[in-house]
């Protein structure tokens, strides 16, 4: 690259993006040539085409823009080694004295800092800028030394240096005073303009490895003096001898140069003390075995570093801190991504204590990044993310997020594609090894957002199996991304294993149930806290194994009996009838389906206490005397699951958000639901949450505390942007939502691959599932399909309706009249279907203030209605009767039933207002029996598939196949 050529510049040309612009002389235009190399003044020298003169030597006004020079722009601005005079002589004091300053730094090592104090004349340039014959002192140039590479060379340039610049100065300083006469009298004075200046000089000797660098920076500082005041005093002789001043600069750079030699002598011994302390390793089975006895990794963990990366050489794994920056080798890469993914703990002791030069975790979080939608880290998913976080602050809101983990099974399967073997336990470091296991499991994580309606997976990573701290440090890692994007977490959701209770434990979280503190501080930022969520529906699940298992559960009052239940189960199945609920042979025999929550719930339901409280208050039966303590348990602990499960912002009683309107109601439930489960105890004394099934205990008291904090931060602080939470938000039911949308991607393969999934879960990524256009824009009426009559004969005789199947078809009715109001829009007739005077018992048990309540003359023709059933099946032995016009039959005579009576005697007015074909009274009535027939056909149909399938092991055989991974 081309130099400047004018005197005492070292600008050169680095290419197009230089800073400073390079000129060549104007060799077409000799007039202006000769005015350049004037300027110049060099003797004997003349311009060739390689010669360039900087912009610095150019005022402002030869410039038509910031590079353009003018066509009569001539260079004025130099730098010469002497000064010119006019009539006129300023003269410049040159050799202040000043105090220079080394400061001896390790960059790494910070070992040692030692200020070397050295007093030298520093002799500045002087700038003169020179137009149209008047010569001014502009600028006074600070003058740089920098020793590199090798300290007895650095002082014999700068000797030089200095040595060339003491001569010019002596000749300033030959010429410094010049007497001059004045007209007006005889005296001669001596005027001389004294300018202070004083310079600093910094030494700072940077030691990076094997690299010395001497910086030597002057700064200017302030005149002191006046500038206008005419001075006779100085502060040294100007007509000192120039050789005394040239012994003297040596002297002091000798002796500066002694003492940088030693400085750089104790730096050597420093770095080579501290590399002695480091361990010495020729190869990564020693690393591997340090982290193995220090305990800082597990043993899956070892195993797979030492199959993937016990032969690689210690050479390899090196690299050399230099100025350049060198790309880091594929084994190295492979090694610090898998090892810092296992245990972050354990890659900051091999960075501190090994001799190996790993990267810094922000530089393995960048190549995380990388990898898209590939195992590990999902880059897309956290710019989707930002891109929230940044809507939010400009609507000057904080994006709540909910993070959640959970694992599924895939199949163990090994297939060769796009030129590697795809199955193997893949964490995102991108190691390609068969002596790695295949993959079982997929762990996903997922972000849920709190006050808005979005959610997306983050992260999943094939594996073979995680210890606590191993997921633990997962965790971490995904809590520092999200935080370093904006995005705030406030709870951390997860399902009951043990190796999840060591998970927890390993973050900071207490999950000992007599002091419980289910939260433990951000990695990040300490003073954020992240609340633990042990899913609701799985802790359900474990209580109801739990009942089930031990039959009998101890409280203060008395006793929680399973057998309670099964004896509903009997009634029901006896009468054919269920009293408002679900409870079936499923829900008794749940070993077979133990995974479905469904059955849980509905165990653990209000329906199934009022059934039972009604058996034995209003009914007496004496199968149910004692199971006052069960109603109270499956209440308590319902109210609960409908305050941790609140999903519509729109919901009503216990399954309405958490508000500040109902904040202490949802206390009160929480807080009786965690006493509740302490007391619990089983048949020989031993509380539930000492004994081996505490696991249902502990994470049901665990989210019941953490759930509440999250509202406290989220609802109830001051300036809190949510009004209300949905408790829904913390459940790992979205991640069960994604894993059934990556089955259905499979064509519902419910053990897809590990090829398979990873191409389910980028599909699912960027696609935006599209649905259809369900808004109703007509008011049409539906089709009724017209139905041939039927030819069965029925029997006259029936038995009576007892009382429990009287409550079942007075619950019915109920429905029966909500679907009458949805079809039927006339005001009169709705409100002859309900009445608030004749309501059965069970109906108002089992209200919460939305059942409907049906008038005496809906419940008549659900009665009749039942009546028709009965004699059907007595004719058909109790076998589904088969045929068509079975619905139009059975109304057809509950019709003729109803023409002598008087139904709904508001109606009587009104049935005469309307055509004969368009009778309302005979449409309410027909359309009631339609209704009921509908739900007893229905519920006759799940009986029979019921009777079929027994024992139902689909589920358990399908569960069990999953489970193998095959």
């Amino acid at each position: 690259m081309p130099s400047c050529v004018a005197y005492n510049c070292v600008n050169r040309s680095e290419g197009s993006g230089s800073e400073i612009s390079m000129y060549s002389f104007p060799r077409h235009d000799k007039a202006r040539m000769c005015q350049w190399v004037k300027k110049i003044n060099r003797k004997n020298w003349k311009p060739n085409s390689n010669s360039r003169i900087c912009a610095l030597h150019f005022t402002d006004e030869c410039f038509h823009t910031f590079r353009k020079l003018k066509s009569s722009a001539v260079p004025t601005v130099f730098a010469f080694p002497c000064v010119h005079t006019t009539s006129r002589t300023q003269v410049v004091s040159m050799a202040p004295k000043v105090s220079d300053t080394v400061c001896v730094s390790e960059v790494n090592d910070n070992i040692v800092m030692e200020e070397v104090h050295n007093d030298t004349h520093l002799l500045s340039d002087v700038i003169f800028h020179h137009n149209d014959d008047e010569h001014c002192v502009e600028d006074t140039k600070v003058q740089h030394f920098e020793v590199s590479d090798s300290i007895s060379a650095s002082a014999d340039h700068t000797y030089h240096k200095l040595k060339h610049r003491t001569t010019n100065e002596t000749t300033i300083q030959e010429g410094a005073s010049v007497r001059e006469l004045s007209d007006d009298n005889d005296n001669i004075v001596m005027e001389e303009m004294h300018e202070e200046t004083h310079f600093v000089s910094d030494v700072i000797l940077h030691h990076n490895d094997e690299t010395l660098e001497l910086c030597v920076e002057c700064s200017h500082a302030q005149n002191t003096a006046n500038h206008n005041i005419i001075s006779t005093t100085a502060d040294h002789s100007y007509f000192a001898s120039p050789n005394k001043l040239k012994r003297k600069l040596g002297v002091k750079i000798n002796q500066m140069g002694k003492k940088l030699v030693n400085c750089r002598k104790k730096l050597k011994l420093e770095k080579q003390k501290t590399t002695r302390l480091k361990i010495q390793i020729n190869c990564l089975t020693e690393v591997i075995s340090e982290l193995k006895q220090k305990m800082l990794i597990s043993t899956g963990c070892a195993e797979m570093l030492e199959a993937s990366f016990s032969g690689v050489p210690k050479e390899i794994l090196i690299r050399v801190k230099q100025r350049k920056k060198q790309k880091v080798s594929e084994e190295l890469r492979s090694f610090a991504m898998t090892l810092h993914f296992y245990s972050a703990k354990a890659y900051a002791y091999v960075r501190e204590c090994f001799d190996l030069v790993l990267p810094h975790p922000e530089t393995i979080r960048s190549w995380y990044s990388k990898i898209s939608a590939d195992p590990g880290f999902t880059q897309p998913a956290f710019s989707a993310i930002k891109s929230r976080v940044e809507e939010s602050k400009c609507e000057g809101k904080e994006t709540l997020c909910a993070l959640m983990m959970d694992e599924v099974s895939i199949r163990k399967h090994l297939e060769y594609a796009a030129g590697k073997f795809h199955g193997y336990v893949d964490l995102g470091c991108g190691i390609v090894d068969d002596s790695l296991p295949p993959a079982k499991d997929a762990l996903v994580l997922m972000v849920v957002a709190i006050d808005d309606s979005w959610k997306i997976p983050v992260a999943y990573f094939l594996i073979d199996g995680l210890t606590g701290e191993e997921r633990a440090n997962i965790i971490k890692e995904c809590l520092l991304r999200l935080h370093a994007i904006g995005a705030r977490v406030l709870s951390l959701t997860c399902d009951g294993p043990s190796c999840h209770f060591a998970m927890l434990r390993a973050l900071g979280a207490n999950m000992d149930v007599l002091n419980m503190k289910p939260s433990f501080p951000h990695p990040a930022d300490p003073s954020d806290t992240i609340h633990a969520v042990l899913d609701v529906c799985h802790m359900l699940k474990l209580i109801r194994n739990t009942l089930a298992d031990r039959s009998t559960l101890q409280t203060p009052t008395g006793k929680i009996c399973w057998k309670f239940l099964q004896e509903l189960n009997k009634l029901q199945e006896a009468q054919g009838l269920r009293l408002g609920n679900k409870l079936k042979m499923a829900h008794i025999r749940w070993e077979k389906q133990k995974m479905k929550v469904k059955l849980a719930t509905q165990v653990f339901s209000s329906s199934v206490a009022d059934a039972l409280e009604f058996c034995n208050t209003q009914l007496h039966l004496p199968q149910f005397r004692g199971c006052e303590e069960t109603v109270e348990f499956l209440r308590t602990i319902d109210a609960a699951f409908d305050v941790l499960n609140s999903r519509n912002p729109l919901g009503k009683g216990y399954k309405a958000p958490m508000r500040t309107s109902n904040k202490e109601r949802a206390e009160q439930i929480l807080l009786k639901a965690q006493k509740s489960l302490l007391e619990l105890k089983d048949e020989k004394g031993i509380p539930v949450h000492a004994g081996k099934r505490k696991t249902c205990v502990v994470g049901f008291i665990a989210s019941c505390i953490s759930v509440w904090n999250v509202f406290q931060e989220a609802v109830c602080k001051p300036n809190a942007q949510c009004r209300y939470l949905l408790t829904y938000k913390l459940s790992q039911d979205h991640l069960k939502l994604f894993f059934s949308a990556v089955r259905a991607r499979g064509g519902f393969n419910n053990n897809p691959t590990a090829r398979q999934f990873t191409a389910a879960y980028k599909r699912l990524l960027v696609k935006t599932p599209a649905a259809a256009n369900t808004l109703r824009r007509y008011d049409l009426k539906p089709v009724e399909h017209a139905e041939s009559e039927h030819d069965y004969q029925l029997c006259p005789n029936v038995d009576a309706v007892s009382e429990y199947k009287e409550a079942a078809i007075n619950y019915i009715a109920g429905f029966v009249v909500k679907k009458i109001k949805q079809k039927h829009n006339c005001m009169p007739c709705a409100e002859a279907l309900t009445s608030e005077t004749t309501v059965h018992p069970f109906v108002l048990l089992k209200t919460r203030g939305g059942l409907q309540k049906p008038s005496p003359g809906i419940i008549a023709v659900c009665m009749e209605s039942e009546h028709c059933f009965q004699r059907i099946l007595r004719t058909t032995s109790g076998k589904l009767p088969q045929g068509y016009g079975l619905t139009s039959a059975i109304t057809n005579q509950v019709l003729m039933y109803s023409a002598d009576k008087v139904l709904f005697p508001e109606l009587h007015f009104h049935m005469f207002e309307t055509t004969v074909e368009d009778n309302h009274v005979h449409v309410l009535v027909k359309m009631a029996s339609s209704i009921y027939c509908k739900v007893r056909m229905n519920h006759l149909a799940r009986r029979e598939t019921e009777k079929m399938t027994k024992d139902i092991v689909r589920h358990q055989f399908t569960k069990l196949i999953n489970f193998h991974h095959q």
